[in-house]
């Protein structure tokens, strides 16, 4: 009877411990900044932690405003994030690498304004 309840118990312990969140390669993880240009210039910096959540900023050196960056990167390094705000920004959008580069494209419809970036893993 001892073993009947053990091993449930037993298997719910494992089932728990194997259940953890979703987590990134850890190469992906970390500050990340770089340049971007188009029809706007200026730096960016992100930092990605290990579940993937992409928080960081955009500063446009033509009118010095700064553009929130929120988003996520899969585990094969793609990038979608928003550039601002969901309402009046758009989008940032390209790939990390394990070799600690990074590129990609954004846009703002709203704006009519796109571009390219780039950058590396800090």
């Amino acid at each position: 009877m001892k073993k009947l309840i053990f091993f449930p118990i037993l298997i719910l312990a494992i089932l728990n411990t194997s259940c953890s969140e979703d987590e990134i390669d850890s190469s992906l993880a970390g500050n990340w900044s770089g340049t971007y240009t188009g029809d706007d210039r200026g730096a960016w910096t992100v930092n990605v932690n290990s579940s993937g959540v992409v928080t960081g900023v955009a500063t446009s050196s033509r009118n010095s405003e700064t553009y929130a960056i929120n988003g996520t990167v899969a585990e094969n390094g793609m990038l979608s994030a928003t550039l601002g705000t969901t309402t009046e920004g758009g989008e940032f959008v390209g790939q990390l690498r394990e070799d600690n580069e990074a590129i990609g494209t954004w846009s703002n419809a709203g704006a009519n304004a796109s571009g390219s970036w780039n950058g590396e893993r800090q």
